[in-house]
């Protein structure tokens, strides 16, 4: 590294320490020696790029190729919203079209502000020709890291922050017990440092903010650290803004009602960084089911995720800590009508082995039964609230006129409402989401609830085609259960947070060949006269009723074959225990119970063979 940067451009070329080496030669081109990594970076020149600066746009010529040496960068397709891919420290830039010869594919830009190494076709080819065997060294060792990468994009979350920023929210005061107690709970569970202008202007009294050595310290910094919390001054300083662009995420701290209008700190941060690298923390004195008035607060800061933080204890800084890190936990809960009480068994046997979910989503009944524990209930008040729903209000057992649906939906909706007291999405204390299916958009037929009142997300994400209305939102869109698109949202669940999942599914039973002669089901009236004549001497046919069917239908979308699971996602997919049924749910307690003795049986077992998921979702336990 010491030949590293004989040119700069930015001014100032980087620190030849040992932090600043491992971030430019570890990652990067593994597979090579070091002598032959600095012997390709030595003649490249350093980059500067501050937050959302262009490094390069696609369909322009692949001229150069980059090496990230701090920061981040969104990979943008034109005509895509979202950014197909994150690069970040020691990882390559533009590395397959400046080999492949043509034009760029996608641009790149800086996610926050960044450091990269430059190598332009001239200067590597120089390179080359004097050491011919690093050209292929050098390919062979790309394709794999290309496969890598595509491994990790198809299988793995968003990428764990280096940075975040702290920005207060509003016009009210942050609580000093809030930043004690977060600096004290993220200081005990890793290398955290907490940077304020004062700690910076103590190490270099006598510079500028912009001057090169603060920013490559900055940098250098972060690989001696799991993560650097930036805490920015009241007003709009050179401060503030530096550490507004040293942020991989924006954490906006809300305390108190919203009041109209942005701080001019927050229009500062706002402007720099996307919705999608901002989140929300709503601080409250004590922890609550859920609260009110988060709506107002998001409606000029649309942020990722919203988290709700009490003051009480540790235990809501120890959740942001495994988000901000990349470790949060998932709970997927997949749809399985009348077997769903058995999401609730499963729950308990985690969380008696002090497991704390991060986030939770679902789709048609884990939906529902994840909605229950996103407002803090316990095991046993859930089950009490399926008995509500279900047998009390007999939520699934009233049929009406088949006009709009084969069951009246009234007792079903009254009872949800019940149970949800009100509550929207954003509010309840765990980060929350649920599936539904948008019918009418076949291109974009996967609808995300993560805002709204929760009651019409647990509805839509249940309402089976036919068996009930459907859901019909503000705009316009007419939603149906979310098993008919995505019955185990675990890919949902990776767009918001990396980390381990726990992942529970219902499989459908194998499919055996039918042994039916279409021609032998009957009409409607002979049918209804072999079910009134019970010495009929001809037998109905063995076909399959409504419900099985439709369970098979649903089912279509639920082979754990086709989700994005990776080496941390623990897939669990109980048996039909006694007693379950897809529409029936009198008996949802006994199918509770029976998946939580299933279910403690299975960790047991997972654990004697040190499952890599189970130990990672373990780890987090308190």
């Amino acid at each position: 590294m010491s030949h590293l940067a004989t040119r700069a451009q930015g001014g100032g070329s980087l620190r030849s320490d040992s932090a600043t080496e491992r971030l430019c030669i570890g990652p990067s081109i593994d597979e090579l020696l070091l002598e032959q990594q600095r012997e390709i970076w030595s003649s490249a020149r350093v980059r500067h790029l501050r937050s959302r600066e262009t490094l390069i746009l696609q369909n322009e010529p692949a001229d150069a190729v980059y090496l990230v040496v701090s920061g981040r960068f969104e990979i943008r397709v034109e005509g895509q919203s979202a950014p197909v891919a994150e690069v970040g420290v020691g990882q390559p830039i533009g590395e397959i079209a400046f080999f492949a010869g043509g034009l760029r594919t996608a641009s790149a830009i800086a996610v926050r502000d960044s450091i990269v190494l430059e190598i332009d076709r001239p200067t590597f080819e120089d390179v080359v020709r004097h050491e011919p065997a690093l050209c292929n060294q050098l390919l062979a060792s790309l394709a794999r890291r290309l496969a890598e990468t595509t491994a990790r994009n198809t299988s793995s979350g968003i990428e764990a922050a280096r940075t975040v920023t702290l920005i207060p929210a509003g016009r009210h005061d942050v609580p000093a017990q809030f930043f004690d107690r977060f600096q004290a709970a993220f200081a005990a569970l890793g290398r955290c440092l907490f940077l304020r202008y004062a700690d910076v202007k103590e190490r270099f009294p006598n510079l500028d903010l912009d001057n090169p050595s603060i920013t490559n310290w900055l940098n250098a910094i972060e690989s001696e650290y799991d993560l650097i919390v930036y805490v920015v001054d009241d007003k709009p300083t050179d401060w503030t803004r530096k550490a507004i662009r040293q942020a991989d995420q924006l954490i906006l701290l809300a305390y108190g009602a919203a009041v109209p209008g942005l701080s001019r700190v927050e229009e500062i941060a706002l402007a720099a960084h996307p919705s999608t690298r901002r989140r929300l923390i709503r601080i409250h004195d004590r922890r609550v089911p859920f609260t009110a008035g988060t709506e107002e607060w998001l409606g000029k800061r649309e942020c990722a995720v919203c988290h709700h933080v009490s003051l009480e204890d540790d235990r809501d800084f120890k959740s942001l800590y495994r988000f901000f890190t990349g470790r949060a936990v998932g709970f997927v809960a997949g749809g399985g009508g009348g077997y769903g009480p058995a999401h609730v068994g499963i729950f308990k046997a985690f969380r008696e082995r002090g497991v704390e979910f991060d986030i939770l989503g679902g789709s048609s009944v884990g939906a529902a039964v994840l909605a229950g524990f996103a407002q803090l209930l316990t095991p046993a008040e859930l089950d009490l609230a399926l008995e509500d729903i279900f047998v009390t209000s007999r939520g699934f057992k009233r049929r009406t006129f088949p006009r709009y649906s084969l069951l009246d939906h009234i007792a079903f909706d009254h009872a949800l409402r019940r149970q949800c007291r009100g509550a929207q999405i954003e509010d309840v204390w765990i980060p929350y989401f649920a599936v539904a299916t948008d019918v009418d958009r076949s291109g974009q037929s996967l609808y995300l609830f993560r805002r709204g009142p929760l009651w019409k997300a647990m509805r839509a994400s249940c309402s089976i085609p036919a068996v009930l209305p459907p859901m019909f939102t503000d705009d316009g869109r007419m939603l149906v259960d979310g098993g008919v698109v995505d019955n185990i949202p675990l890919a949902s669940m990776k767009a918001l947070k990396s980390g381990p999942n726990l992942v529970v599914c219902f499989t459908a039973p194998p499919a055996k060949p039918h042994s039916v002669r279409y021609e032998s089901i009957p009409g409607r009236w002979k049918l209804l006269g072999r079910m009134l004549n019970p010495l009929a001497s001809e037998k109905l046919p063995t076909v399959p009723g409504p419900a099985s069917i439709l369970r098979r239908c649903l089912g279509i979308h639920q082979s754990p074959e086709l989700l994005p699971i990776g080496p941390l996602d623990l897939v669990l997919a109980p048996p039909p225990f006694p007693g379950s049924n897809f529409i029936d749910f009198d008996r949802h307690a006994e199918v509770s119970q029976a998946a939580y003795q299933w279910c403690t049986t299975q960790l047991d077992q997972l654990a004697a063979q040190h499952n890599p998921a189970l130990e990672a979702i373990l780890a987090t336990a308190n």
